[in-house]
């Protein structure tokens, strides 16, 4: 009889104790398929660890971190502990309602030698959308300087980090997450690394999962969320980017935020100033401003 593939999913939980309790509870129902969980607290605020530890005792290994790791650094160091011959990266407040939903990813992933990393399709009902695979990097089809992108494997740029299944090989062999990315870009840095390996990244859309999306940021002031975001997207930016490329995109992004700044304070007197819809606009533009205006500063620091 055939044995089952072993696979490590490794969680990285902010704040999302009872989000993380239904994602596992979803993961102890798989079939077909041997499982071990691993889950990094990033220094939880709430009652995240006494959660999952009574929830599912010795059924599960978590790894209470005394400081805030980020996204990339706690799954390095679930890595680290795990056995698996598979990793599969998977976000706290997502769930996976096929029993089988981990098994055919797997198959999917072996079946096919050139790929080295796969995701399912991502279901997020709370913003009525499906996310599917990236087929560019941020801003890359404006740039004059990518030859470097032109002969990339495959056709897939990047995944959601929300769920990433890879062989333990290629994980270790890139070196896992790039620890100098927080929260947000280091999705897109894992994808185009795996492809300058030589990997192609896979697509399984008929595996579905659902994920409530950005639960680890419910209650986070909304200009610091869209700070990491907007940092995030820059540092990938400048790991991969030429140097004049960068500092025009930094350039236009600052141009084109404070146009639609100026518009959108212009009607300010048919909106509630603090109407939420209102203010995520307004600190989404204030970011990117203040994001790129960082870059520029460190590509071209002010003459004394």
């Amino acid at each position: 009889m055939k044995q089952p593939k072993f696979v490590s999913v490794l969680i990285v939980n902010f704040n999302a104790g009872n989000y993380a309790k239904a994602c596992i509870k979803s993961l102890l129902n798989q079939s077909n398929i041997k499982l071990e969980i691993i889950v990094v607290d990033n220094a939880s605020a709430d009652d995240s660890v006494s959660v999952l530890k009574n929830a599912f005792g010795k059924k599960i290994t978590i790894i209470e971190s005394k400081e805030n790791l980020g996204f990339g650094r706690a799954n390095n160091l679930a890595a680290d502990k795990a056995n698996g011959e598979f990793f599969l990266i998977l976000n706290p407040d997502t769930e996976i309602q096929d029993q089988l939903a981990i098994s055919r990813m797997v198959d999917f992933l072996t079946a096919n030698n050139r790929l080295g990393m796969v995701g399912p399709k991502i279901h997020e009902p709370r913003k009525n959308k499906f996310v599917t695979p990236r087929m560019s990097y941020p801003s890359s089809k404006k740039l004059k300087f990518k030859q470097k992108f032109d002969t990339l494997p495959g056709k897939i740029a990047w995944l959601l980090g929300a769920c990433l299944l890879l062989k333990r090989e290629v994980y270790q062999e890139i070196s896992g997450f790039d620890p100098d990315y927080f929260l947000y870009g280091e999705d897109a840095d894992i994808g185009l690394r795996i492809r300058q390996h030589g990997y192609e990244i896979g697509y399984c859309e008929d595996v579905v999962i659902y994920h409530v999306a950005g639960a680890s940021e419910f209650g986070a002031d909304s200009l610091d969320k869209w700070l990491r975001k907007k940092r995030g997207v820059f540092l990938f930016c400048r790991k991969h980017y030429d140097r004049s490329d960068l500092v025009r995109l930094a350039k236009k992004a600052i141009t084109k935020s404070r146009c639609y700044l100026n518009w959108l304070n212009f009607p300010r007197i048919f909106f509630d100033k603090n109407d939420v819809v209102f203010l995520d606009k307004k600190h989404r533009l204030q970011a990117t401003i203040i994001a790129a205006k960082e870059v520029i500063n460190q590509l071209e620091p002010p003459s004394n």
